[in-house]
């Protein structure tokens, strides 16, 4: 088969499966991801109207960047939730930004407000850089924070999931393989350095580091009693001295486990 037919071929398939993922998200309200993994890697596209109104830059190698393609929402639920919750003046914290699906989704809420977009992983920072200088408008109400966010100061490895890309793991281990070192800060050391007077919710999603993140920001967490909205998978704990119950009880949540 040619190049010219194989991509006529790709293309075709690629429109059909966003008609059914576009159709299944009328029906149900919700993001049909699970059909991500059938789009042909390496196609680029982009969305012009993104949460009505940003462009979104597509390569379908990635599972967030396809679902948002195929479905023009990234994930139904949690858009929603910060749909629901944040206000237009709100300082928000994208901890785990991704190529910033949700960072968009904040940005389309708060329009006087501030967002910070945190993401450790070389190879995604420059994906959700690429977002962000689509978008003009975004200059002075979003920033990047290429950092990681820990209990302590220190370094990290950062490793890329061969089998999701775009999905990175912080490990501790220097010999772990192709692993990246990254710098690693305590929330509430970053909020001192840049005097951040008050935060009102933040978004986590560090596949597993969500309790260290919690620990370096007691101090925050503390004065500001923020909306925290945040992801933790039995997966990602397994190999860690804590659990989920930990988390909450952290959290002053206790009561909340296993609702």
């Amino acid at each position: 088969m040619s190049n010219q037919w194989r991509n006529f071929y790709q293309q075709t398939y690629s429109q059909g499966l966003r008609l059914l993922a576009r159709t299944i998200n009328k029906l149900v309200g919700r993001s049909a991801g699970k059909l991500s993994p059938y789009l042909p890697p390496g196609q680029i596209y982009q969305v012009d109207n993104y949460c009505g109104e940003f462009k979104f830059n597509i390569d379908t190698t990635y599972l967030i960047e396809s679902t948002v393609w195929l479905s023009g929402v990234y994930d139904a639920r949690t858009t929603k939730v910060l749909q629901s919750l944040l206000r237009s003046k709100d300082v928000f914290l994208d901890i785990g930004a991704n190529c910033g699906a949700l960072t968009l989704v904040a940005a389309s809420i708060i329009k006087t407000g501030q967002i910070y977009a945190f993401e450790a992983g070389p190879p995604m920072q420059s994906r959700l850089q690429k977002n962000l200088a689509s978008n003009p408008t975004l200059d002075h109400r979003v920033q990047l924070v290429n950092v990681g966010l820990g209990k302590a100061r220190g370094q990290l490895f950062y490793q890329e999931d061969p089998n999701f890309p775009g999905n990175g793991v912080l490990f501790s281990d220097a010999a772990i393989q192709n692993g990246i070192q990254i710098d690693v800060i305590p929330l509430d050391e970053w909020v001192e350095i840049n005097a951040i007077a008050k935060i009102d919710a933040i978004k986590i999603d560090v596949e597993g580091m969500e309790y260290d993140v919690f620990q370096g920001a007691k101090a925050l967490l503390t004065r500001d009693h923020p909306l925290i909205y945040f992801e933790s998978m039995s997966n990602h704990l397994v190999a860690k001295s804590h659990s989920i119950a930990d988390i909450y009880q952290y959290l002053g949540l206790a009561e909340k486990v296993g609702e």
